[in-house]
């Protein structure tokens, strides 16, 4: 099973994307605005080739409302 470690921006735009978010605007050069209809607001930020930290990526899961292994066992 792959780890939350190698998670890149993209990747995790690509996967809120899928289960119902929009782009709404992209903010402070690399933080890009994500809404959805009933959930929060998330900013997702993505930089060249880095991963996403992982204390954040918890954090945006949690928001989203799914655990960690159902998110790994979605993206692949």
């Amino acid at each position: 099973m792959a780890s939350l470690t190698n998670i890149t921006g993209k990747k995790l735009i690509s996967y809120i994307t899928s289960i119902g978010y929009e782009f709404e605007r992209q903010n402070r050069g690399n933080h890009r605005i994500f809404v959805h209809e009933t959930k929060k607001t998330l900013t997702i930020p993505v930089y060249k080739k880095k991963v996403v930290k992982i204390g954040l990526l918890g954090g945006i899961l949690r928001d989203i409302g799914i655990s960690k292994t159902e998110f790994l066992n979605s993206i692949n």
